[in-house]
Parts: structure tokens; C-alpha cells; sequence
């Protein structure tokens, strides 16, 4: 389920379902493109996950760009909302408080991190997948969440600022 590319070549390809892949509180996450391939330049990730699981309003410490490739997402973002359906793309700066939820059934989307060390807080606070099998996932490790949160410079400032009955798992 993992591969790692070397630091020093001079393209970098991974094929559908490959990457490093591990559970991020409950969402199956590829790691793309690790930061240090680009010296840390950007990260990419592509993310699948299931109805009703969102984050914890929150702020990061890098320009975040999300592409929604399947599904629907509905953000808040610095006190607004966002209905983003797939081919939208949704850019938030570095220190703006925001949140998501999943809105669809299942959605697939890449989110892109500059500077690319976003998803080394991901690794830090998830665990290697074994499989894609959503049953099997493991459960959400809030206090591993919190401190690689800390570690990363990612500040949880609240709950999911969404309607309750809609919030099925929380990430942070």
C-alpha cells in the first residue's frame, strides 16, 4: 500500500490507488507527493471519505487548495459557507479559519498544501493502511490528532461549525 519516491528525481509519477496510503481519523488518505520530493515547495494528497465526517474549525499553517474530483463538500470558511461540488476548487490562505464536512455519500478530492509539509501532520496523527475496506478503518485518535497538531503548527480553534444531526465523525 506504500510507496516513497526519492528526493532526487527529477519527475515524480504515482498510479491510481498507489502512494502511501494510510487513516487520517476515519478518511483514507493518499499521499501523493511528499513535501520533501519538492524541498518542501508543496504535498499532495488525495483524500476519500464517507457522509457526515468533518473537521474541527481550524487553521493551518499553509496555503490549502482543495479539488473535488467526486462528491460534495460544504465548507466554512472564515464565518462563511461553501457548497463545493466535484470540479470546484476551493483555495483558503494560510491562518484562515476554516472547516469541512463531507455532504455526499463518499467524496474524492486532492488537497494541495504550500509550503508541502501538510502531510507530514497528516502521518503524524494518522496510521498506515492496511486496506481501503472503510469497515475496517481504524477509530479516530483525537490525542494523536492533537499532538501532531501541535507538532505542525495546525491550531484547532472549535467543534465542527455544523448543523449537529449532519456531523457523524469528527477529525480533530
Amino acid at each position: 500500500m506504500s510507496s516513497t519516491a526519492s528526493t532526487t528525481t527529477p519527475f515524480h509519477a504515482v498510479a491510481p490507488n498507489d502512494g502511501e496510503t494510510i487513516w487520517f481519523n476515519g478518511a483514507l488518505q493518499d499521499i501523493k507527493l511528499r513535501g520533501e520530493w519538492s524541498d518542501d515547495a508543496l504535498s499532495l494528497v488525495e483524500v476519500t471519505s464517507t457522509a457526515g465526517r468533518a473537521t474541527g474549525l481550524h487553521s493551518d499553517p499553509s496555503h490549502e487548495t482543495f479539488y473535488i474530483l467526486e462528491g460534495e463538500l460544504l465548507f466554512h470558511l472564515d464565518g462563511e459557507e461553501l457548497r463545493a461540488p466535484a470540479g470546484q476548487t476551493v483555495a483558503i490562505r494560510a491562518g484562515v479559519p476554516h472547516a469541512f464536512i463531507v455532504a455526499s455519500e463518499t467524496a474524492r478530492f486532492l488537497v494541495m498544501n504550500t509550503p508541502g509539509t501538510q502531510e507530514r501532520f497528516f502521518r503524524a496523527g494518522g496510521t498506515p493502511a492496511t486496506s481501503r475496506d472503510f469497515a475496517a478503518a481504524p477509530p479516530p485518535d483525537h490525542a494523536r490528532t492533537m499532538a501532531a497538531a501541535e507538532e505542525f503548527g495546525v491550531r484547532f480553534l472549535g467543534p465542527p461549525p455544523f448543523a449537529p444531526d449532519a456531523v457523524r465523525a469528527v477529525s480533530g
